[in-house]
């Protein structure tokens, strides 16, 4: 199965997926109130499949709904983010072992046009555009996998975090860092070295949360 980049196909896709990207890419900042009403007459749409949108995202982590206050973007916490990703470690670290034994040279070719364009991002400094890509790129790699419940939780911790993650890949030296970590991952997947990548995907994902928590200037945790 293939992650289809395609157009939504439904209204209320199309909603869910524009609102998901205003609030990722901060045009609706953490803590501002979403008026219903001027998202449906911005996009055309009735009430009806933004209040559908609206449900799922806060499934999603991404908005509170209040009966008496309205709708508000989450303020994603530090302590929240560390945990997603302890969380996504264990996950994906599973996700990549499971697949790798079904990985065939099609498949790996695939996985390897997804992180070129994501290089080509990065060299463009469409930083926005190579966060989806990065998120294409991790769950195109678990994909032979076959295990659809596992890559919707992956899927939807990426999400949560991703407002976090712009802070990361916007800056040059640790979008650079991400090229080398998916190379590093790339090439244990082509050695079929399941130890290995599986390692690789732990290390690339430790970076990212540290070099976000050194962005913010938040101390390391440590391990006893």
């Amino acid at each position: 199965m293939r992650i289809n980049k395609a157009s939504p196909p439904t209204v209320a896709q199309y909603v869910l997926e524009t609102v998901r990207a205003d609030i990722l890419n901060g045009r609706y900042p953490m803590n501002s109130r979403l008026d219903q009403q001027a998202i449906a007459a911005e996009l055309g749409v009735s009430i009806i499949p933004v209040r559908e949108c609206l449900r799922q995202l806060e499934a999603e982590g991404l908005v509170q709904i209040s009966p008496r206050r309205g709708v508000f973007v989450v303020e994603l916490s530090v302590d929240e983010f560390r945990e997603i990703y302890s969380i996504r470690e264990v996950l994906e670290e599973l996700a990549i072992h499971k697949a790798l034994p079904h990985f065939t040279p099609a498949h790996l070719d695939y996985v390897r046009q997804i992180n070129a364009r994501f290089v080509q991002s990065i060299h463009d400094r469409a930083y926005s555009t190579a966060l989806e890509i990065n998120q294409e790129f991790h769950l195109a790699l678990y994909e032979p996998a076959q295990q659809p419940l596992l890559l919707d939780l992956i899927s939807s911790l990426s999400t949560r975090s991703m407002r976090y993650r712009q802070i990361y890949v916007n800056l040059p030296n640790r979008a650079q860092q991400a090229i080398i970590d998916h190379e590093t991952i790339l090439a244990a997947c082509r050695a079929g070295d399941i130890v290995a990548a599986g390692e690789a995907v732990r290390g690339h994902l430790r970076r990212t949360l540290e070099g976000v928590l050194a962005t913010l200037k938040v101390p390391h945790e440590t391990k006893s």
